[in-house]
């Protein structure tokens, strides 16, 4: 084989291979807008629950127990995904689908999960390829999960019948470093 088929046959198999990791990207962008918009629709009947039948009710709890279940399931093809293909990107795989990355593992039911892939969601950012919010909200995840002040006031909990935000380190800054990360003021401090 002369030295120009060899090229050839080499370009060919490159291109090909990208086309495969092409339509591989394509597939888990599909399958990942897919997990977003099932979440979104689990988490969507959350406070309509509670405002219904209130906070402590079965009905809150069999929707908790469904929202768990799908967690699960959505993190065993999330970390595949990840460990497979690192963190990718929304050039790689949309926005949407980027998102999608970061909310799977953001509802991780351990914090070691998000401790262990917040690196390569930090990684992303730092290349322009995911959301500094989305860091940031994971971020303050793994604060508040520790036990610490969170950074950017992204996690709050119910008290009295009253979303209230853990507690914020430095508070009176707040406001500065969430407009660094794309995050609207908070107005009750």
């Amino acid at each position: 084989m002369s030295g120009p088929d060899k090229i050839l046959l080499l370009l060919i198999g490159l291109l090909s291979a990208h086309l495969s990791l092409s339509q591989n990207h394509e597939s888990i962008r599909a399958k990942l807008e897919t997990l977003e918009l099932e979440s979104l629709a689990l988490r969507g009947k959350v406070m309509p629950t509670i405002r219904a039948f209130g906070a402590e009710s079965s009905q809150m709890d069999s929707l908790n127990s469904r929202i768990l279940r799908f967690d699960s399931t959505a993190l065993v093809f999330i970390k595949e995904v990840i460990d497979t293909h690192g963190w990718l990107g929304k050039s790689q795989i949309g926005a949407a689908a980027n998102r999608t990355l970061f909310l799977i593992i953001q509802h991780a039911p351990e914090n070691d999960i998000r401790k262990a892939y917040f690196p390569l969601l930090e990684a992303s950012v730092k290349q322009g390829e995911s959301e500094k919010s989305d860091m940031a909200t994971m971020n303050d995840r793994i604060l508040v999960r520790d036990g610490k002040p969170q950074i950017y006031g992204t996690q709050s909990h119910m008290v009295d019948g009253k979303l209230e935000p853990f507690p914020i380190e430095d508070v009176k800054n707040v406001n500065k470093r969430r407009r660094k990360v794309g995050l609207g003021k908070m107005k009750k401090l």
